[in-house]
């Protein structure tokens, strides 16, 4: 079975990163989905999908969840909802595919209780799409305007294009690695480097937006894997980092 890897952090694990991130008040800083996917493009990949995410806190409890879910279930209707409950958390999803556009919305709120009765609850908006698009600035900025609908503030954004390339290059992926940070004008602040996978996290000046680490700030990561003898490269970039199991 192939195995899974998690760049550096889970899903669950970025919650207390975007609210430490810098400069976290800016919802935007210019249109990084479409300047990662034309990077991308320039080193020959081709955009296999891309995703725009975002959470933010809510004032909530398990004891009132549902007095906050019921509304804004009515208020975002053209989604599918489905509510899970479990001891620690409580979670109500909706999906939303637009036919249109083929591209799919997700909405959450979560709560989660610790074992001191302490909860943490917020939402959670994603967008994902697939293939390469020809309105890259019209797609953020529609996500940003209905973020901001959802959640009532701006939040952190995070953006990340996954696609690949198609010929060997199972020796040369820390190489290739390095040579997309320097697309994006980024220096080199972690790695992990495999036989057959390798992630990168940097640091651009380019983007105000950044995460503290052990080594010093960061605001991209790239991540790349190579499927064996004579199968395409998958590569994933993201900023500030990489949402997506990989």
């Amino acid at each position: 079975m192939k195995q899974k890897f998690y760049i550096f952090i889970g899903v669950f694990l970025i919650i207390g990163i975007i609210f430490s991130a810098k400069n976290s008040g800016a919802i935007s800083e210019g249109n990084q989905l479409e300047e990662i996917a034309n990077k991308l493009k320039s080193q020959e990949a081709v955009v296999d999908e891309w995703s725009l995410y975002t959470k933010a806190p809510v004032e909530i409890s398990r004891k009132n969840f549902y007095q906050f879910v019921k509304p804004f279930i009515a208020s975002n209707r053209q989604y599918d909802w489905a509510i899970q409950e479990e001891t620690d958390m409580l979670k109500a999803t909706g999906l939303f595919v637009d036919k249109k556009t083929k591209q799919t919305h997700k909405l959450q709120v979560i709560t989660t209780t610790h074992k001191n009765n302490h909860s943490q609850s917020y939402i959670l908006y994603e967008l994902k799409g697939r293939g390469w698009q020809k309105n890259w600035n019209e797609i953020q900025d529609s996500f940003q305007a209905a973020a901001i609908d959802i959640i009532h503030e701006k939040s952190t954004i995070f953006t990340c294009v996954k696609g690949h390339f198609s010929d060997k290059m199972e020796g040369v992926l820390y190489q290739k690695s390095h040579s997309l940070l320097k697309e994006f004008n980024a220096v080199p602040v972690e790695q992990l480097k495999e036989k057959k996978f390798v992630s990168v996290s940097g640091y651009t000046t380019d983007w105000n937006l950044s995460i503290p680490t052990e080594n010093g700030n960061m605001n991209v990561q790239v991540a790349l894997r190579s499927a064996g003898l004579g199968e395409k490269t998958t590569v994933v970039v993201g900023t500030p980092i990489l949402t997506t199991e990989y």
